[in-house]
């Protein structure tokens, strides 16, 4: 009497759809399994557990079900030739700046043999970005007459190690100067709300604020 011995070449791989998000940013993780067979895959488990520096909001799977609390996707049965896919997404935390947070997805079970093993688990990366904001500022007369014109300088300074976008500086003047003039290098400012919207300074740049006042 003769038997064949079942298998299944179970594959896994992984993707994330931003790899350079920020902080409070919603990313979504979509693993893909695939049975190269020869045979159908049954009571298939893959395990991802969401790392730290990534909060779950919400999964869709093709097939089965996920359990974030345990990583386990559920699969089931996946026949010879067929995939399965499974879509997470998730919250980037406050506190992450400028970290690399990698994500592993694993086939974890199935009752088939499963010769090629190498293919099994598939990772992706991500980077938080980061941006250290400098402000200094500086007055050209710091000891006026009465009715005298003086000007403030505002310096904001990007250190890294990424761009920093929508920035938003705020210097609204207080009681004892009125405004009579400004000159940003970039972007505007408006002096009812002491707003200066900045815009983009990339890493290693500079941007400043002339403010004149009497």
């Amino acid at each position: 009497a003769a038997l064949t011995v079942q298998g299944a070449d179970l594959s896994v791989s992984k993707i994330v759809n931003d790899s350079a998000p920020n902080e409070g940013d919603t990313i979504t993780y979509t693993i893909t399994l695939t049975n190269s067979g020869p045979d159908p895959a049954t009571n298939v488990v893959v395990t991802d557990l969401l790392p730290s520096g990534v909060t779950h909001a919400s999964n869709v799977p093709s097939q089965g079900t996920y359990v974030s609390g345990t990583g386990l996707w559920t699969v089931g049965t996946l026949a010879n030739g067929a995939s399965a896919t499974l879509s997470i997404s998730a919250t980037v935390n406050a506190g992450t700046a400028t970290q690399t947070i990698i994500n592993t997805a694993s086939v974890t079970a199935v009752d088939q043999a499963d010769t090629v093993l190498v293919n099994n688990s598939d990772s992706a990366a991500l980077t938080v970005q980061g941006a250290d904001l400098s402000v200094s500022k500086i007055v050209n007369d710091s000891a006026p007459n009465e009715g005298d014109t003086i000007t403030y300088t505002v310096t904001l300074t990007n250190s890294g190690p990424d761009p920093a976008t929508s920035v938003v500086v705020t210097d609204l003047l207080p009681s004892g100067v009125t405004y009579t003039s400004d000159v940003p290098s970039q972007g505007g400012y408006v002096s009812a709300t002491g707003l200066w919207s900045v815009g983009t300074v990339a890493n290693g740049a500079s941007a400043t604020l002339s403010i004149s006042a009497t």
